[in-house]
Formats: structure tokens, C-alpha cells, sequence
């Protein structure tokens, strides 16, 4: 149950402290993000630390629920962004042509392929089940956290087996797609044969170290 007495001021020092040090990886958002000064931030999260400003004591996450928290942020007039029904509503159509160098006719076998069934669609709505955001398997760009709700239903579906290989014999299904953003959709099809998602993770990963 969420306490009475939570004032704005409260609010915003919890917002500043998140901008300053961020969330701990168990209180990130999952569902839900509460929108303040055009910044995304977990809701559960800013209640505990605004506690802790209010009263000196933060208050802990199993003391009240997701929804509890978003319901108690929209009745006061905030904007809460539900991932899942958002991103459902607009999963977003994709411009794979400019990720697909190899030419028009593996374009058009790979559209071919991935409208069977709508099976990108099924691959994201599944994932936002799971896992309540989409979020590039190489780099973990999440278009959401970067651009807000602007961003909902943004990925884009990857062929593990490269796409010219099926020659159009083999049903696509959800395991065979990979959900990465425009840029490591294009890195995965700089070569030939394409890369993997594991041998571009790897890239990544380098490059930051």
C-alpha cells in the first residue's frame, strides 16, 4: 500500500537522485514508466525513494504492487506509459530494404518469409509478454527508453539463418527471428553471409571495453 503524504518536491528529489545515480537493475522499470519532464523513470522506484524523503525511511518494493504505483501516478494527473498494451497497439511496420544490401530479389524473399503467418508481429508480442519492452538482443537499445512513448513497438526482426539459404522452402518461426535495432540490423548484413547475433555481440562488447 502506498502512504498519504507524498508531495511533489518529493517526487522531483527522487527523479533527480535516478538522474543522478539510476536505478538498481531489480528496480528498473518493467511494465511501466512514469514520464516526468519529457524523462522516462520506474514508478515503483520514484514511491520508495520519495518515502525516504518524506519520511527518512524508503519504502520497500513488496510493500505495494506495479499497477499500484501506476494507478496512483495517473489519478494524480501523470502520464504512465504501459509498455506492453502501447507497443502492442503499434508494432511498428519496419524499412528492411535499407538493411538489406544483398538486393531486391532477397528483399522480396525475406518479406516473403516474415509476412507468413505475421510472424515478426508474433516474435514481439511475445517478447513484450515476457519481458515487457523490446530490446535489441546485440547492443539492448531500447527505442522506449531513448525516444518515450514515441518509440513503442519499435524493433526490428532478424533472420538468424540467413534468409537466401531457405530459398522459400522453410515455414519462419518466432525462434528463428532475432529483435535487434535499425543499426545492428544493418552491422548483421554488412557481409555476405551475414553476421551472427553472437559474433556481433561480441563486436559490441570489444568496442565498449
Amino acid at each position: 500500500m502506498i502512504p498519504s503524504g507524498l508531495k511533489k518536491v518529493h517526487l522531483k528529489k527522487a527523479a533527480a537522485e535516478i538522474d543522478l545515480n539510476g536505478a538498481p537493475k531489480d528496480r528498473e522499470s518493467v511494465h511501466y514508466d512514469l514520464v516526468l519532464r519529457g524523462k522516462l523513470y520506474p514508478p515503483k522506484y520514484v514511491i520508495s525513494l520519495a518515502q525516504g524523503y518524506a519520511t527518512g525511511e524508503d519504502l520497500p518494493a513488496r510493500s505495494f504492487s506495479a499497477v499500484e504505483a501506476k494507478n496512483y501516478f495517473i489519478g494524480r494527473g501523470y502520464t504512465v506509459i504501459d509498455r506492453r498494451h502501447d507497443a502492442l497497439q503499434k508494432v511498428a511496420p519496419e524499412d528492411e530494404e535499407s538493411s538489406f544490401p544483398e538486393g531486391a530479389a532477397i528483399y522480396r524473399l525475406h518479406r516473403h518469409l516474415e509476412r507468413d503467418g505475421a510472424i515478426s508481429r508474433k516474435a514481439k508480442a511475445k517478447r513484450l509478454a515476457e519481458t515487457g519492452k523490446l530490446e535489441c538482443e546485440v547492443c539492448q537499445f531500447d527505442f522506449v527508453a531513448r525516444y518515450g512513448s514515441i518509440g513503442n513497438g519499435f524493433i526490428e526482426a532478424h533472420h538468424k539463418t540467413h534468409v537466401s539459404k531457405n530459398l522459400g522452402t522453410a515455414k519462419t518461426k518466432a525462434s528463428d527471428l532475432a529483435l535487434v535495432c535499425s543499426n545492428c540490423h544493418r552491422m548483421l548484413h554488412t557481409s555476405k553471409n551475414g553476421l551472427s547475433i553472437e559474433e556481433l555481440r561480441a563486436h559490441v562488447t570489444k568496442t565498449r571495453a
